[in-house]
C-alpha cells in the first residue's frame, strides 16, 4: 500500500468512526476523544488528519455532496426526464436508508444552522443539485418534451424539498410501502412536469 493509499485508508477510518459518534451523540455531544476511541487512534495521530471536529464535519458534508452529485448525474442521464427525476428522488432515499445515513443527514442539516462552514458546504451541495436539475428541465422544455405547471424557479426548489423530506423521514425504516411511495412520487412528478404526448410519425 502506498503512502497516499495509507493516508486515504486512515482518513476513511476516522470519518466512519466520526459518523458513528455523531449518529449516537450528535455533532455537539460527540467529542474528539470519542472519535479517537471508536477509531482506535491516539489524539496525536488523529489530529494529523483533522485539526478539529469541525473539519471532520466539513469533510463528511463534502463527501455527501460528491456522492449525491454522482447519483444525481446517473439518474438524470435517463432520456426520459420524468423517470430520471423519479429515480433521483427514490434512489437518494433508498441509498440513505440502506446506509443508515438519515440520522447523520439530519445532524448535518441541524449543524448547518449553527456552523457557517457546514452551512457553506450544504449551500454548495444545494447549488450543484439545483444547477444539474435546472439544466435538465430547461433542456426538456426547449425540446418540447414537457410543459410544467409552474415556472422552473418554483418547480425546482419544491421538488428538491420533496427529495430532502423523503430522506429526512426515512420512510423505509417506518415500514411504509415503497411501491406505493414510488407510485405517489411518479404521479406527482408527471403531473407537474406534464410530459408532452409525442405525435406518431
Amino acid at each position: 500500500m502506498t503512502r497516499a493509499e495509507k493516508r486515504e485508508a486512515q482518513t476513511v477510518r476516522i470519518l466512519e468512526a466520526a459518523k458513528a459518534c455523531f449518529v449516537q451523540s450528535g455533532f455537539q455531544g460527540a467529542s474528539m476523544h470519542d472519535i479517537c476511541r471508536v477509531a482506535g487512534m491516539s489524539p496525536g495521530a488523529l489530529y494529523r488528519y483533522f485539526p478539529s471536529k469541525e473539519s471532520i464535519i466539513e469533510a463528511i458534508a463534502e463527501g455527501h455532496r460528491r456522492r449525491d452529485a454522482e447519483l444525481l448525474a446517473e439518474c438524470l442521464a435517463n432520456p426520459d426526464i420524468v423517470e430520471g427525476i423519479v429515480s433521483a428522488l427514490l434512489t437518494h432515499m433508498r441509498v440513505t436508508h440502506e446506509n443508515a445515513l438519515s440520522p447523520l443527514f439530519t445532524e448535518i442539516r441541524a449543524e448547518a444552522l449553527r456552523n457557517e462552514a457546514v452551512q457553506q458546504s450544504c449551500d454548495c451541495s444545494m447549488r450543484q443539485v439545483h444547477e444539474m436539475i435546472h439544466g435538465r428541465i430547461t433542456r426538456a422544455i426547449a425540446q418540447g418534451l414537457i410543459n410544467p405547471t409552474v415556472s422552473v424557479a418554483t418547480l425546482l426548489p419544491v421538488m428538491v424539498s420533496i427529495g430532502e423530506g423523503l430522506v429526512l423521514n426515512d420512510l423505509p425504516a417506518k415500514g411504509v410501502d415503497m411501491k406505493e411511495v414510488e407510485v405517489m412520487v411518479r404521479t406527482a412528478v408527471t403531473a407537474n412536469l406534464r410530459p408532452v404526448a409525442r405525435k406518431p410519425e
